[in-house]
């Protein structure tokens, strides 16, 4: 099966990308320019009369500014720039055309060419007309990335077509590891703590799960009908297998936001509002057992959204993309934040960071009646953990705070805590969920290590 699947990715993915390369690319010089109007209109002219006179009454949008363009493939680049906030994009390339949501002013698109090609780039913003176009020629490469773009601005990393398009749980190896789970992980963990200790799995789905709908036409194509990835069997088989055992559905959670910036466009990561969300969800699952317990939220005023303009992610080096995005961030309306606010804004108030060389082991609340955690996690962690500080009374991490997934009896027998929470990335569970890289089999199997 493994093989069949290999085969079919490779397939997929021929002429698209080629895995391995080096993330220290230098982005292809790219010849920009403002077309006229006389040029535009020969070359791409298709409003109607009714639009042109519409149109005309309209403040017209300034041209999109293309800052550059990476090839991700021997068929494929993306083209990346800055337009007025909030627009939309056409793109025509030989005279198919295509529109693209910008990400607030940047906008990363991805083109199909088989040689050097000119596009041509319309910016429309919010109650203005179309713009004069940019045109960018566009050249191909014999090179690959493991970056492929999707629409609206997003960009996402190629081996997680998996997710997609196989992934499949392998059923005997998840049924014998939820029979473990409910036989062995919890009962473990509530001998030590010498209670009825709650134990929640939470991954986070990858985003190009939770952007399915957003994929091109050639990976759209090839994603099976009815088709469930590891993470959602996991969901399906674990949730419940024992009364004090919980697997959160957290995609139909991140779906059911996907139009907010719950991810980066230009990294691998969920964004603070994707963890917030996901923050939510176990709380609300921590308010069926502690009904009095206290979340903080930004309805309530506990929390600012505010939105800043930094440099992007990790797919970016992948490909050389000297480029910035717009991310929301969490400031909190309150001072017992707990540990794991690492920076201070000017007039005192703490905001959420990624940085847990930074933070300390364990955090506590001065003045808190809510429950108790034990956390472990993967990168992911480093954006969910600000909020399980602030509103967990106390939590406990292992040592270096992230990455490390076995339980630690000695935490669980001294704390005593009321939750045990595993967060990880979709990225980080495999179909055989009896194999020891598999970090869901190797959080739930370290309780083998517990003597006496």
């Amino acid at each position: 099966m493994k093989n069949i699947f290999k085969a079919l990715l490779c397939a997929l993915l021929a002429g698209v990308m080629i895995y391995g390369v080096s993330c220290s690319n230098t982005p292809e010089e790219t010849e920009t320019e403002t077309v006229t109007e006389t040029e535009t209109a020969a070359e791409t002219e298709t409003e109607t009369e009714t639009e042109e006179q519409t149109a005309a009454e309209l403040v017209q949008t300034d041209a999109p500014v293309v800052e550059g363009s990476a090839p991700v493939s021997v068929h494929r680049t993306i083209i990346y720039g800055t337009a007025e906030p909030g627009s939309v994009i056409r793109s025509v390339i030989d005279g198919v055309e295509e529109i693209n949501e910008c990400n607030d002013k940047y906008f990363y698109i991805e083109v199909r060419t088989e040689k050097k090609t000119k596009v041509y780039l319309y910016a429309t913003a919010p109650g203005k007309s179309e713009s004069k176009p940019a045109r960018v020629t566009v050249s191909t490469s014999d090179t690959g990335k493991d970056v492929f773009g999707g629409r609206n601005s997003r960009i996402f990393y190629s081996p997680t077509l998996s997710f997609l398009i196989g992934n499949e749980a392998d059923q005997s190896s998840l049924d014998s590891l939820s029979a473990y789970i409910a036989g062995k992980t919890i009962t473990e963990i509530q001998k030590a703590t010498g209670k009825e200790t709650k134990l929640i799995y939470a991954i986070i789905p990858d985003p190009a799960t939770a952007y399915y709908d957003e994929q091109r036409d050639y990976i759209a194509e090839q994603i099976p009908e009815g088709h469930k990835s590891a993470m959602e069997s996991f969901v399906e088989t674990v949730n419940g297998c024992h009364k004090d055992v919980y697997a959160l559905d957290l995609l139909s959670v991140m779906r059911a936001h996907k139009s907010e910036r719950i991810y980066f466009s230009t990294d691998t990561h969920y964004s603070e509002l994707g963890a917030y969300y996901a923050y939510l969800e176990i709380m609300s699952k921590v308010k069926e057992t502690y009904p009095d317990a206290v979340v903080k939220t930004v309805e309530n005023g506990d929390y600012t959204i505010e939105y800043n303009d930094v440099p992007g992610g990790d797919m970016c080096g992948m490909i050389g993309m000297a480029m910035n995005e717009v991310v929301p961030f969490f400031v909190a309306n309150f001072e017992d934040t707990g540990s794991y606010y690492i920076s201070k804004r000017n007039d005192g108030i703490k905001s959420a960071g990624f940085g847990p060389s930074n933070w300390q082991r364990d955090s506590e609340l001065k003045d808190s009646n809510n429950p108790t955690a034990y956390f472990l996690g993967d990168s992911y962690g480093c954006y969910i953990l600000p909020f399980i500080g602030a509103n967990f009374s106390k939590v406990w991490t292992n040592e270096g705070v992230l990455w490390n997934y076995s339980l630690d009896k000695n935490i669980l027998e001294q704390n005593k805590p009321d939750y045990v929470i595993l967060v990880v990335c979709q990225r980080n569970i495999s179909p055989n969920f009896m194999e020891g890289g598999n970090v869901i089999n190797a959080f739930s199997t370290s309780v083998a290590g517990f003597a006496g």
